[in-house]
């Protein structure tokens, strides 16, 4: 037998060796190779479909031409059996004529026209881009509207798509979704196989400026009836409220217009659901559906509100008791039946549909049990509508068919509420308390008994005011590992709330020991015992830009110690009442969680990035490290420490270089600001990046790839030789310059063997020996060849060795190279913006 050749080995260790290939283009090489290699590539090749947009500031040269997301797009929108190439579809398939007489003298060759690549692809992606480039694609453009219809030819066809993205504030058309919708309709039993989506939605609030809603029309003067006059749009059949009902009507067809429909609503249960930049309200709505539906899968939450939606009605925490969470009586076209404020705000509105405010177990009271007094009731109802109930009672049954303006008109009257809610004559009885809500209308305002709680493990939210309540309740905080709260409102109420409520019980310090208790003869003797301390939460993640005390009174009590992995701490763009100093900091959350924190970050400056360095009173300065913190972080009593994100005095840069090999473990280092800089504003971050440099290069043990100085960042290379010699790796460590194929250099140059090797000897004289600096410019090459020569003197260096270019690589070098930011591998990168 031969050899065994590639081909020749299993199918399973086939693919295994395509998957451990990490470019597109290997792959794409290692197809055109034989058609067993092709068949088993495709997969690879297409089981990620991501469009990443050119940074406008790096490209030089204009764009022309197709971009990949329309060459992509085309590949997987020609499906095979669109042109009946489907397997299904072959045996029908009728045999062109391959004669070739002088009807048919050039006859039609049988090809491929489609393909079935769609089929493979798992995670479709399309990121967000520069202003240039995106705004091409909106919906409300020609070019939105094609992108829109291709995506959804191509999703409909992936069905094993697990995790669809669309970052770019475009819109998604309604095909998408129905698309996406249709995923879940396989008529080969298995389930659907999607598990993520990631919205991120369009600005409409240029449709505000150019569809605005009009004023309701105003009656003519010439049409305004007298006082007393008989004419039917009299006094007595007044029309504005014909006029309201036109605007209203006007205005929930307006709403419905601006928006896609259905979207969330029409998709199957999910994993993961992340939606930002929402600024309309049915959204919400649909979501609420959605979630509902994925309430015992659903583990990761991201909610963001736009920017020019904060102020809104929906947005806001409303409380009343006419107010309600969702329209529970919709029966898919989520038209704004019911009022713009929400029970609960956004929350109220997300769960609406998972646990119901009004009827849940903690509002459900049995239906037989009569209050024994008055205080004991507590009305669930306005008192207008509670005493005119009462009131109905006792008027005479010939007036309790009255209309509903005579009673509106009782319940204004002057008889005190109190006596109807809580009768105490002897004539009047006890009204159970179901009594009290058994109206119709009570009823539709209490909505269905619901009382779930939603299992997320990620629960981020961006602008979304806290509902305490919902919090609380519709949330099962034992499983929660990680909380992200950006910009949102009530925060501090929700740590005192948490705190209150989790924290744990501490056991006894000590008890009595029972052996020394028993003994006549002898005191009883208090004995300690350790302490067992049971905390509920499990939160390892925690990212915040709203601080407070609250904040770290509630890590300090809730949480056991040593379980914190990753703490993002900023400061909002309005500063808030109280600083939290920068010690309550370090002691409550840095040094009680030493042992666990792998990535932090504390920055107080503007997500905006402003650079004020003349300023002393400037807001970054707030938790500015001192002397003390740095010496604890680079103490090495953080050994799990990957990243790290801070600000600091250049006063204490030096002694933080100094000890960096202590934390050889940081992998990525981020600083905003260098407090009084000798250079100021005109400091440049590259410098102060090649000091950390300097140290990396003296210890080769520090594993530090990326550092990030204010607006600038860098990546830290490894620079191998290029003119690298096999003959120093010869078994026997000669140096002979004879022939051979194992003593050729990989890389041989005529002209570099002619030149003049002085140019390198000048080299090593400016440098020293490994491209270090000597201390003494006085040294000459041959002195520093013979200190080598006498710590080893197993290898001669002479000059026949050094033209030859021997000894001169002293190992690899290191480069920084300037690139931009990695948000999407460091995670202090990405926090730094201050939004999701």
């Amino acid at each position: 037998k031969g050899p065994l050749r590639l081909l020749d080995l299993p199918v399973d260790i086939l693919r295994e060796i395509i998957n451990q290939l990490p470019h597109t283009n290997d792959l794409t090489s290692l197809a055109l190779c034989h058609s067993i290699l092709h068949s088993l590539t495709i997969p690879c090749i297409y089981s990620r479909f991501d469009i990443v947009w050119p940074d406008t500031n790096t490209q030089t040269e204009p764009r022309t031409g197709v971009d990949a997301l329309t060459y992509g797009l085309a590949t997987l929108v020609m499906h095979e059996e669109v042109f009946g190439e489907a397997p299904w579809q072959r045996a029908r398939a009728v045999e062109p004529q391959t004669n070739n007489d002088s009807k048919h003298p050039y006859p039609l060759k049988r090809r491929r026209r489609g393909n079935y690549y769609a089929q493979y692809t798992k995670k479709f992606s399309l990121g967000n881009g520069p202003l240039e480039y995106v705004q091409e694609y909106l919906i409300t453009k020609e070019g939105g509207k094609m992108l829109g219809t291709l995506v959804a030819l191509a999703v409909a066809r992936m069905r094993n798509l697990e995790t669809f993205v669309w970052d770019m504030p475009t819109g998604v058309l309604r095909d998408v979704w129905l698309a996406l919708s249709s995923l879940a309709d396989r008529d080969d039993g298995q389930d659907c196989r999607l598990e993520r989506i990631w919205i991120r939605w369009h600005d409409n609030s240029q449709l505000d400026m150019l569809n605005a809603v009009p004023p309701p029309p105003t009656l003519p003067l010439n049409n305004i009836a007298p006082q007393n006059g008989a004419h039917g749009s009299g006094i007595a059949n007044p029309q504005p409220a014909v006029i309201v009902q036109a605007a209203s009507q006007f205005l929930v067809s307006h709403v419905m217009e601006r928006v896609e429909h259905p979207t969330f609503s029409v998709l199957p249960p999910l994993k993961s659901l992340s939606v930002l930049d929402i600024d309309e309200l049915p959204y919400l709505d649909e979501m609420s559906v959605l979630i509902a539906r994925s309430q015992h899968r659903l583990r990761e939450l991201r909610i963001g509100i736009a920017g020019q939606a904060e102020d809104r009605e929906w947005v806001q925490v409303w409380e009343g008791e006419s107010l309600q969470q969702v329209d529970y009586t919709s029966d898919g076209d989520f038209q704004p039946k019911i009022s713009n404020s929400r029970l609960g705000g956004i929350l109220g509105i997300l769960v609406g549909r998972v646990y119901n405010m009004r009827n849940n177990s903690n509002t459900a009271k049995p239906s037989t049990r009569i209050p024994r007094s008055p205080d004991e009731i507590r009305p669930l109802r306005p008192s207008s509508e509670i005493f005119a109930d009462a009131v109905s009672q006792q008027l005479p049954e010939s007036s309790s068919s009255a209309d509903s303006d005579e009673s509106n008109a009782a319940s204004q009257s002057n008889f005190t509420p109190k006596a109807a809610v809580y009768p105490n004559t002897p004539a009047q009885k006890a009204i159970p308390l179901r009594t009290l809500r058994s109206t119709p209308r009570e009823a539709r305002l209490r909505g269905p008994y619901l009382d779930g709680k939603l299992k997320l493990e990620i629960l981020e939210l961006e602008r979304v005011p806290l509902c305490v309540s919902i919090l609380q309740h519709a949330i099962d905080w034992s499983i929660l590992s990680s909380l992200t709260l950006l910009n949102c409102q009530n925060h501090d109420q929700l740590w005192k709330s948490l705190r209150h409520i989790y924290s744990p019980l501490k056991p006894p310090k000590s008890h009595m020991s029972p052996l020394n208790a028993a003994s006549p003869y002898s005191t009883p003797r208090r004995t300690s015992v350790p302490r067992c301390t049971e905390y509920s939460l499990n939160l390892k993640k925690i990212h915040t830009n709203t601080a407070s005390l609250s904040l770290i009174n509630f890590i300090k009590d809730t949480l056991p110690p040593n379980s914190l992995e990753v703490f993002f701490l900023q400061e909002s763009r309005v500063p808030a009442s109280t600083t939290v100093p920068i010690e309550a900091i370090y002691r409550g959350v840095v040094r009680r969680h030493r042992t666990s924190l792998k990535k932090l970050m504390i920055d107080s400056s503007d997500p905006r990035g402003s650079t004020d360095y003349s300023t002393t009173n400037a807001r970054w300065r707030r938790w500015m490290l001192n002397r003390e913190i740095i010496t604890f972080i680079t103490s090495g009593r953080m050994p799990v420490l990957r990243e790290l994100g801070f600000t600091i005095d250049y006063k204490d840069w030096h002694f933080f270089l100094q000890h960096l090999p202590s934390i050889p473990h940081v992998r990525s280092i981020y600083i905003p600001h260098v407090a009084d800089h000798p250079h100021g504003s005109n400091s440049d971050p590259r410098e102060l990046a090649l000091q950390i440099v300097d140290i990396v290069a003296l210890r080769p043990d520090i594993e530090l790839c990326y550092v990030g100085i204010a607006s600038k960042c860098f990546e830290i290379l490894e620079n191998k030789s290029h003119n690298y010699d096999l003959r120093n790796n010869s078994p026997d460590g000669g140096n002979s310059n004879d022939g051979g194929p194992g003593n050729e250099p990989l890389i041989l140059d005529e002209e570099d063997d002619d030149a003049d090797p002085g140019e390198d000897d000048d080299e090593e004289d400016e440098m020293g020996i490994g491209g270090i600096q000597t201390a003494d410019d006085d040294v000459t090459q041959s002195e520093s060849e013979e200190e080598f020569q006498d710590d080893d003197d197993d290898e001669e260096f002479g000059s026949d060795a050094e033209e030859d270019g021997i000894g001169r690589d002293r190992g690899p070098k290191l480069r920084l190279r300037e690139i931009l930011f990695y948000d999407d591998k460091v995670a202090v990168f990405r926090a730094r913006h201050g939004r999701l």
